[in-house]
């Protein structure tokens, strides 16, 4: 296929991209339905299939395995797509929607929003005030430093059962009465890493309400014992 084919509102159905020279394709305002990207090598020269000038939508497709470090997933919005295995290393969702996803696997490094943010949130066409994210499932995921901010409902998900995680609502409840009883803590190192990892959750979870997180998180600056603790104390703050 020589030169670049434009598409605009269209749908593009049960196309294997692994056999499809894909950067020849720039859909805008696409509804791709069942296409398999497994196989297929996603890079920065596939951006324009994520960041259209209008939106596409990719619904029942199937990214499993595949490495999508390279792709910024951008305004578009995926139903009942199938991300197992996939290395989403780095991303940050600040504009996109997942609705009835699946993810299983190792998931490290990610950012999901519930409301745009960042440069792109103005230019989005169609406009809107809200990130859907609803109905995913990561019972089989292994989440490390992933993130869910700015309103994504947690009831609204399925998440993983094990005790390795920590689910908490009413969180800045938690965080000022917790402060209170880590500063009654009588080792001082402790003391202080702990009040330091409180001041940064009270940032980072500034506009959510609720949180799912490793009660020990690899990776980060406080020691996994102190990180245990100081959830510990959350929890049993209210």
């Amino acid at each position: 296929m020589a030169g670049i084919v434009r598409l605009e509102r269209q749908t593009i159905a049960d196309v294997d991209f692994a056999i499809t020279p894909i950067d020849s394709l720039a859909p805008s305002g696409c509804v791709l339905e069942r296409c398999d990207f497994r196989g297929a090598r996603l890079d920065r020269r596939m951006r324009p299939l994520f960041r259209a000038a209008s939106r596409n939508t990719f619904r029942e497709c199937r990214f499993d395995g595949v490495d999508l470090r390279g792709i910024d997933p951008g305004t578009a919005r995926f139903e009942g797509c199938a991300f197992d295995g996939a290395d989403l290393s780095g991303w940050s969702a600040m504009t996109a929607e997942f609705v009835d996803c699946h993810f299983a696997g190792s998931i490290q490094d990610v950012r999901f929003y519930g409301r745009p943010w960042g440069p792109t949130a103005s230019a989005m066409q169609p406009v809107r005030a809200v990130n859907e994210f609803r109905g995913n499932d990561f019972r089989q995921a292994e989440l490390v430093r992933v993130l869910f901010l700015m309103g994504i409902s947690l009831s609204a998900q399925r998440w993983p059962a094990d005790d390795e995680y920590v689910r908490l609502d009413r969180i800045h409840q938690r965080l000022a009465r917790g402060r209170s009883e880590i500063l009654r803590w009588r080792d001082l190192d402790a003391r202080n890493e702990a009040l330091a990892m409180v001041r940064s959750l009270s940032l980072l979870y500034i506009q959510q309400g609720d949180v799912v997180a490793r009660r020990s998180e690899p990776g980060t600056a406080t020691r996994p014992e102190i990180q245990t603790r100081v959830w510990e104390t959350l929890a049993a703050a209210l």
